[in-house]
């Protein structure tokens, strides 16, 4: 072998040297979505959707104040704690019928909903406003649990009200104090 061709094996094996060093470095330090790091977490491209956990009381949400941000997936996931049935409804003003509101906050926006109730799981999914407007109500009986997922688009961004119509003793219970508010943030400038 002459030294000219010896001097381009070393050449050619340095090249690979540095390229598989990069390759184990890219992998090590966690390079690719799903891929493991070196702390041991995953890292995904699309991240979960924002979960937030509510409690419904007789008679209030706690939480009484949400933030949400628009374009981003969020899963409101509610528990009614009270000893009679609960309304999540959410809109901008109170109905002059007092049976729900004059806007409602997901009207247009498609809903998951997934109810445990009696040891029983249903899932309804909503694409379009329904009849009579009921399409934001999330209800649940005592004991009972669930979510919504959603995504709000940033025309829907500004302060709502959260309110249960559900009537106890001839009252509302919004009336007895079951409300709350429900912001909607415009999605950060990148």
């Amino acid at each position: 072998m002459s030294s000219s061709s010896f001097a381009l094996v070393r050449r050619l094996c340095s090249r690979a040297s540095v390229v598989a060093g990069l390759a184990v470095l890219l992998v090590a330090c966690g390079g690719g979505e799903g891929k493991q790091s070196n702390a041991g977490e995953t890292t995904t491209a699309s991240s979960a959707p924002d979960t937030i956990e509510i409690a419904m009381t007789d008679y209030g949400y706690e939480p009484s104040e949400v933030r949400v941000t628009a374009g981003e997936e969020v899963t409101l996931r509610f528990t009614n704690e009270g000893s009679v049935e609960h309304y999540f409804v959410v809109g901008d003003t109170i109905a002059s019928s007092q049976d729900g509101f004059e806007q409602n906050l997901f009207s247009g926006v498609s809903i998951t909903k997934n109810k445990q109730t009696d040891g029983a799981d249903d899932e309804e999914e909503e694409h379009e406003e329904e009849e009579g407007g009921h399409e934001n109500v999330f209800e649940l009986p005592p004991g009972g649990s669930g979510s919504m997922t959603f995504t709000l688009p940033a025309a829907k961004a500004g302060t709502y009200t959260i309110a249960c119509f559900e009537t106890t003793g001839g009252e509302k219970h919004y009336q007895m104090g079951m409300e709350g508010t429900l912001t909607v943030t415009a999605p950060e400038a990148e």
